[in-house]
């Protein structure tokens, strides 16, 4: 069985967490008049009085006065300057916290990427492997689709190698500047060029935020810097910032 905390002890726990703004030694100096007044003798109306009066403006957050609306011509006024808030160790566990939450959170939202990529490179093996599965999966409308089995399947294999690549940079597996080096590489081949004409419509209504349509835009600015280039392939561009999107 756990030791019981003494009254003083109880009091400056409650304190802490309803006071998180205010210093260690504030809490600790109202807890033991707390307990010297509460539970030690009957407490007064007198009592309450002197301790609001003591402990208000030391417990709870600072708060900037209403600022006065100056008359006609009259200099600006301005109230006292703010009062520095301390660092106590409740608002120190408090972040403390938030951050172990945020941290919780990327690396579910990582294992959720990897999962889900892992699933669909699972389908589009056995959809390359199968073709009546082929048949299922959007590569384009009318002349811009596949017209045989083997076309199909080789768009099926590029389709795998993009969203590869794709979820290496989301899962930070990869950089931007090493994306935009291997997608230029990887337009070279015409299936490639092929495919990404084919599937344009698909990506139509991806979510502007999401991994894939940040890569998309890039690749779309950079086929056309490559149609139009006069220079060597491996020079042409610069791998534009995710924020220019």
């Amino acid at each position: 069985m756990a030791p019981k905390e003494s009254a003083d002890r109880v009091v400056e726990r409650m304190l802490g967490t309803s006071f998180p703004e205010a210093s260690y030694s504030v809490i600790q100096d109202a807890a033991r008049a707390t307990a010297d007044v509460a539970l030690r003798r009957e407490p007064t109306e007198a009592d309450a009085r002197a301790f609001a009066a003591r402990y208000r403006g030391r417990l709870l957050p600072f708060e900037l006065p209403p600022t006065a609306t100056p008359r006609s011509g009259s200099p600006r006024e301005r109230g006292p300057a703010p009062r520095r808030r301390r660092w106590s160790p409740f608002r120190r566990r408090r972040a403390e916290g938030e951050r172990q939450e945020t941290l919780w959170q990327e690396t579910h939202r990582q294992e959720a990427l990897i999962a889900a990529g892992q699933r669909r490179m699972e389908l589009l093996l056995r959809a390359m492997n199968d073709p009546a599965l082929a048949e299922t999966v959007y590569l384009g409308d009318g002349f811009m689709a596949p017209q045989t089995p083997e076309r199909r399947r080789q768009y099926l294999f590029v389709r795998a190698m993009y969203e590869n690549m794709v979820l290496s940079w989301a899962t930070g597996a990869i950089p931007w500047d090493d994306l935009f080096v291997h997608m230029r590489a990887f337009l070279q081949n015409p299936f490639v060029r092929e495919y990404w004409y084919a599937t344009q419509p698909e990506r139509a209504g991806l979510a502007a935020d999401s991994p894939e349509a940040e890569v998309a835009k890039m690749i779309d600015r950079l086929v056309q810097a490559l149609e139009e280039a006069e220079e060597e392939w491996w020079t042409v561009g610069q791998p534009p910032g995710e924020q220019d999107f």
